[in-house]
């Protein structure tokens, strides 16, 4: 795919779970920052729901997430549909070219359709955005596609237009987003042996993508093994384990004869683990992934790994754009993290609200008055108003 960093530029959700309008600037790495429940994983679920909808359809993508009244805003006031606009670039024979794409759902009154297709839309730009240039698009209201037929009113355009050429590789772009809020109990159980070279969503095949990366990429296995030694000194490595036709994981020591199973990997250690995987698992190294976004990849961390976690994520933006939410302070305690890369993310009267830090604070950090991790933790950290 060869996708530049970085893939998204910009992004807009109106009305979704409790976000009811933000627009998002991206960065190579981009820091979704603040407290437990102000609404990080809703925006980051925004995004997933642009992948899964693409995947399947949109009534499966609501139906994973409990039905239309779990996805729709329902604070201050309910709202019967929701939005998700987004800006990237796709590389089109070696340029780099602008695309808009976007929708908008929302419940059907009749009761006839599980969720309603009120608007969908695509341009791509000319090359380069410049002005003049030839733009390729298609715009579809309740079902009907401007200019063209019909759809079923439940279902998105873009899969039928993609197997006409000229929108296959926006369509392909936006489903190889990568997505991952690791769960240590799932990545702890023994797995057929898939090479599919992509870690699951909980991290599920841990293990199969250390022995891809091992077998077809082993320097960036070994990046892995230099950043978990990193967090945690007395690791020499951590590799998969193949019992019969299934896949595990294990974890080598500077004083273990033997390797530890997953069952006696520490919490940390092994979310660690995750986190490195998903940043350098073979989708990405071979440039098919356009995005990796991880849930609190600080999990479970002693503070003072924080600084080689950071490193690490650095190290992977350089590679595919990544985007990770996070409530520590540890994290942001560092003079080099540039303020442009994070958006703080605020709970106001039961809604969402994310932007930019403040100007004043802004200000403190770049003239290293101060850092991000010691603002957050005297509660001065807000969204910038006006956003």
């Amino acid at each position: 795919m060869g996708q530049a960093v970085p893939f998204l530029r910009r992004v807009r959700v109106t009305n979704y779970k409790s976000i009811a309008s933000c627009e998002v600037t991206f960065t190579p790495l981009l820091v979704l920052l603040g407290p437990n429940g102000a609404g990080k994983s809703n925006f980051v679920d925004a995004l997933l729901f642009v992948a899964d909808a693409l995947r399947s359809t949109p009534a499966d993508a609501v139906a994973r997430r409990g039905g239309l009244d779990q996805v729709l805003r329902q604070a201050p006031e309910p709202v019967d549909h929701f939005g998700v606009h987004l800006e990237f670039t796709i590389d089109r024979n070696g340029e780099q070219t602008p695309v808009e794409y976007g929708f908008t759902l929302g419940r059907d009154s009749s009761g006839r359709w599980p969720v309603l297709l009120k608007e969908e839309h695509c341009v791509i730009h000319g090359s380069q955005g410049r002005p003049g240039a030839e733009e390729t698009r298609f715009d579809v209201l309740a079902g009907l596609i401007v200019n063209g037929g019909g759809i079923e009113r439940d279902r998105l355009y873009l899969p039928l237009a993609a197997t006409q050429g000229d929108f296959s590789e926006v369509y392909h772009s936006l489903r190889a987003m990568l997505f991952h809020h690791l769960d240590v109990d799932r990545m702890r159980k023994i797995e057929p042996d898939q090479r599919l070279g992509t870690l699951g969503y909980a991290g599920e095949r841990l293990g199969s993508v250390l022995g891809e990366l091992a077998w077809r990429h082993p320097v960036f296995k070994a990046r892995i093994d230099d950043y978990l030694r990193a967090i945690v000194p007395d690791v020499v490595s951590v590799d998969q384990r193949v019992i019969d036709s299934y896949s595990t994981v294990e974890l080598r020591t500077r004083e273990g004869e033997r390797p530890f199973g997953p069952e006696a990997i520490s919490e940390g250690t092994l979310h660690a683990a995750g986190v490195l995987a998903a940043l350098f698992q073979p989708v990405v190294v071979d440039g098919q992934a356009t995005l990796v976004a991880i849930e609190e990849p600080e999990t479970a961390l002693n503070p003072a790994a924080a600084g080689a976690l950071f490193d690490a994520l650095t190290e992977a933006s350089e590679r595919v754009q990544v985007v990770v939410t996070t409530q520590s302070a540890d994290l942001l305690d560092r003079d080099e993290f540039d303020p442009a890369s994070v958006r703080v993310v605020a709970m106001t009267g039961g809604v969402t609200v994310i932007g930019e830090i403040d100007h004043v604070s802004r200000r403190l950090v770049e003239d290293k008055r101060t850092t991000l991790g010691e603002l957050m933790r005297s509660g001065q950290l807000q969204p910038e108003v006006g956003e």
